[in-house]
This record gives structure tokens, C-alpha cells and sequence, in this order.
């Protein structure tokens, strides 16, 4: 009499994995319509080289300070209203390159909100941004 092979049981230790290319499509196509898309927008600024042996020009150009959440057009405390009221009174779309560049001067540990605002009010207003960073995040 022939005996047909007996099927191999699987051990306490082996993980059925006849399943699993299933619930990983499943789980890929759950994502993939759950994701949400956005497209990312933002500000496109030019760095400038410079060095400190450039100092008088940047005397030339007008400072944009943010410090503490406080506002400073070349040192005078302003709103935001009054800095683009300044900076629309300057025509500075009217000047040369050179002469369109505010300075975005900050101290460190400010908001990215009013900082990327003040970016923005400077092109808004002709200008071409310039940050102005100190060596050491002082």
C-alpha cells in the first residue's frame, strides 16, 4: 500500500508568511491615498559674499533689524506698517543693484515668522535682501 507524504507542519517557531505581500499592498495603497500632497512655497533670497573690509557700502545701505520681536529701521524703533511705509518712500525699485540691497540684520533666537515677514516687505518693496550674520550666533 502506498502511503502519501505527510505535509510538513509548521513549527511553534516559523511565522506563516502567506499572506504578507497582501496586507503590504494593502498597506501601500492605504497610504498612498491617505497622504496629503502640498506643494512647499517659499521666498527666493540671494546670499551674498562679502567680507568686513566691505563695511562702508554696507554703511550706504539701509539696516532691517529684528531684535527681541522689535522692529529697527537703521536703529529707530518701527512697526511693520511704518518700516514699509520708509522702505516704499526710499523707491528703491528705482535705484541700481547696488543701491537696492537692505541689510536683514537678527540677533538670534527669532521667530521665523516675523523674520521670513520682514523678507518679504523688503521685496515688496523693491529691495534685495542682504542677511547679515555674526560668526559665533552672537
Amino acid at each position: 500500500m502506498y502511503m502519501r507524504p505527510r505535509k510538513k507542519q509548521l513549527g511553534q517557531d516559523a511565522i506563516p508568511t502567506t499572506s504578507l505581500a497582501d496586507m503590504m499592498f494593502l498597506l501601500l495603497i492605504f497610504f498612498i491615498m491617505t497622504t496629503t500632497l502640498t506643494r512647499v512655497t517659499g521666498l527666493v533670497t540671494d546670499m551674498p559674499a562679502g567680507s568686513r573690509t566691505q563695511q562702508a557700502q554696507a554703511d550706504k545701505n539701509v539696516t532691517l533689524g529684528l531684535h527681541n520681536g522689535r522692529l529697527t529701521v537703521d536703529d529707530k524703533a518701527m512697526t511693520a506698517e511704518e518700516a514699509a511705509r520708509y522702505l516704499r518712500g526710499l523707491h528703491l525699485e528705482r535705484r541700481s543693484p547696488e543701491g537696492r540691497v537692505v541689510v536683514l540684520s537678527s540677533g538670534g533666537g527669532e521667530d521665523y515668522q516675523l523674520f521670513f515677514q520682514a523678507m518679504a516687505m523688503i521685496q515688496a518693496c523693491g529691495g534685495v535682501v542682504a542677511i547679515e550674520s555674526t560668526e559665533g550666533g552672537k
